[in-house]
This record gives C-alpha cells, structure tokens and sequence, in this order.
C-alpha cells in the first residue's frame, strides 16, 4: 500500500512547481508534458549523446549504490522486483528528472546567465540534494557526503547537458532509470 501511495505521490510533489510555474507562466509550449520535454528525441543517434546519456547512466548508478536505499526494501517474488523498478525507475529517476531538468533547466535557460549557467546550477543544485540527503537519512560521513555531492553533480551536468542537445526529457530519464534500477538490482540481490 505505501507503494501505491508513495510513488505517484512523490511524482506529484515534484512535479507541483513546476505546473504552479508552467499555469503562471501562460503554458509557454503548449502542453505541460510538452514543456517538461516529455517529447520526440532530436538527435539521439549522435555519439556525443549517447556516450554523455550511458556515462551519465553509470555516474546514478554509483551514487544509487553509495546511497544504498534500495536495500531496506520489503517484500518477496514479484512484488520486490516490481517495487524496485517503480521507485527506482518512476519514484526517483522520473520525479528528480521533472523537477531538475524538466522544470529548473528550463526556467533558469531563460535567464541571463544562459543555458551553460543554467546547466551548471541545476547540477549544482542536485548535487546539493543528493550531498544532504546521504547526510540526513544515509550517514554523517563527510566524506560520503562529499562523493554523493560529486555523484549527484557529475551525472546531472550530462544529462543536463542530453536534455539541452536532444529538447527532450526521455534520454536523460532513461539514464537515470537505468542506473537506479540497477543498483537496486544488486542491492536486492546482495542484501
């Protein structure tokens, strides 16, 4: 039941500004899914994107492993395996995906500083949430603290930079997802 609940409920916060944004702002782009770059992939096919979307695939992998949330997970059988692909692949991967380059990748490129800036804050930004989440519900290691920050900034930056490139959200979730998933594979597996 905390599945159920859980899940769409944490998309549903994340997504909550930027829809207050989006609503406020006269819907620039037509759909909000739109906006958020819930659309076609424009060059997927190139190298450049595809290496930063798998290298950034493997940045959330270590930093889901150094996380190691994925482990605490209850259940048997079919339904552990299915929790562990929502949360990873929806619960986290899709809500940090709307709000981090959805939502703040888009409202901080039209600002002055421009889409480097804008790509280089909202990294910064995740790195931050990710540093402080190890450090209040992981451990109080500085120094893990530190790798998740890194961990946090690293990826987000590539797919900050795929979601610039491609227009399009699908990329750089499915690098997030990815890497989630299979961290939490291993973390099932092994605990």
């Amino acid at each position: 039941m905390t599945l159920l609940v859980g899940v769409p409920g944490q998309v549903a916060v994340f997504a909550l500004v930027p829809l207050a944004y989006w609503l406020n702002a006269s819907r620039p782009e037509g759909s909000f899914l739109r906006w958020l770059g819930f659309r076609r992939v424009k060059h997927g096919a190139d190298p450049l994107v595809l290496g930063a979307t798998v290298l950034a695939g493997l940045g959330f992998l270590g930093s889901a492993l150094l996380d190691r949330s994925s482990a605490t997970m209850a259940g048997e059988g079919y339904f552990l395996w299915l929790a562990v692909l929502l949360v990873a692949v929806v619960q986290t991967a899709l809500s940090e995906e709307i709000f981090f380059r959805g939502f703040m990748l888009a409202w901080l490129s039209g600002k002055r500083g421009g889409a480097l800036l804008a790509n280089l804050t909202q990294a910064l930004l995740c790195g931050l949430v990710r540093g402080t989440a190890h450090w209040l519900f992981v451990d109080r290691d500085v120094a893990a603290c530190l790798a998740a920050f890194a961990l946090g900034v690293g990826p987000a930056l590539m797919v900050g930079w795929v979601r610039q490139r491609t227009g399009s959200l699908l990329l750089p979730w499915a690098a997030h997802g990815a890497g989630n998933l299979i961290a939490g594979v291993v973390a099932t597996l092994t605990r």
